[in-house]
């Protein structure tokens, strides 16, 4: 079929070529062109040099140039391939020269190949009208070598995926992955929040009386003395009973001296207020005059200190239904 195309096409173009179609007889019959090698008409091929110096693969362009030579007075057709097989003709164009009474004819065709390894071009044929029929002027073959694309280590194209089974359940599970994800995030942040918070709030004291005993109860008191640090153990014992006084009774008595103290006690009608500052001198004079009180004072400090805490703190509210 492909064959018969081709034999039609040059027929066609010798036909249209020619100013009288009668004078060429109908060639479509029997199994093809003759071939006549040694009639008027001369075809020569040869490869035209590639621009570039990597190998031809599969697909890759090159040139091919065609010469016919032809007396003035016979019509040819364009050369063409009888048998492309594993080519194709992908661009064609023609230069006319004259010399004398000769026409010569030089077609540049670019091809490409579809084979691999060392591949032969078939034969350029020219077709015209003769005194038998139409015959054609045939060119010698080209050989050339063709590499494949395909890596070395790779003998064949790779296998379709196989179809996804119906019904797909992975969209589904992505769906429900992101749902999880998007929860557990959504619980995570009001935890951190509600853990932020949390930190952020004060921490509730304990009250006055309570927090002074506990302060008291942890001193060491007998290392403090037996490492004669009296000084800073009647410091120790005198800023808890400040601290419990500023906030068992809403002044300042961390930054008053003893007798703004006193006029502050006496001015708010606190009770035991004497015992207080007397407290407080005695342990001025260890702190500012070097007094170094007996063993047993020393020890009883902290007693005193209680004693004084306990005595100011408030009696606890009766329960419901109970007489006052």
């Amino acid at each position: 079929m492909r064959r018969a195309f081709c034999v039609l096409t040059a027929l066609v173009a010798v036909l249209a070529a020619q100013p009288d179609s009668s004078a060429v007889p109908d060639s479509t019959s029997g199994a093809g062109l003759r071939i006549v090698a040694d009639g008027p008409v001369r075809v020569a091929a040869r490869l035209r040099a590639r621009r570039s110096s990597r190998p031809l693969t599969v697909g890759d362009r090159f040139g091919v140039e065609v010469t016919v030579s032809r007396p003035r007075n016979v019509r040819v057709s364009p050369p063409f391939l009888e048998q492309p097989g594993d080519f194709v003709v992908t661009g064609q164009k023609a230069k006319t020269r004259y010399q004398g009474d000769t026409v010569v004819e030089v077609h540049e065709l670019t091809l490409a190949a579809f084979a691999v390894g060392t591949v032969k071009v078939p034969p350029f044929l020219a077709a015209y009208p003769d005194v038998g029929g139409t015959v054609a002027a045939a060119s010698e073959s080209l050989e050339l070598t063709v590499a494949s694309v395909l890596p070395d280590r790779m003998k064949d194209i790779n296998d379709l995926k196989p179809q996804v089974e119906y019904p797909n359940l992975l969209p589904v599970w992505i769906l429900g992955g992101l749902i999880c994800a998007g929860v557990g995030a959504w619980l995570g942040r009001r935890y951190w929040q509600r853990w932020r918070r949390k930190r952020a709030e004060p921490v509730p004291l304990p009250e006055p009386w309570d927090e002074a005993l506990a302060a008291l109860g942890a001193l060491p008191v007998l290392d403090l003395i037996g490492s004669g640090q009296v000084k800073r153990y009647y410091y120790a014992v005198s800023e808890i009973l400040k601290r419990y006084l500023t906030r068992r009774y809403g002044f300042a008595a961390l930054d008053q001296t003893t007798t703004e103290i006193g006029r502050e006690m006496k001015a708010r009608r606190i009770p035991e207020r004497d015992r207080f500052v007397e407290f407080f001198r005695r342990a001025d004079m260890v702190k500012y005059a070097k007094l170094v009180p007996p063993l047993a004072e020393m020890e009883g400090a902290v007693e005193q200190a209680r004693e004084l805490v306990r005595l100011t703190t408030p009696a606890p509210a009766p329960a419901p239904g109970t007489a006052a």
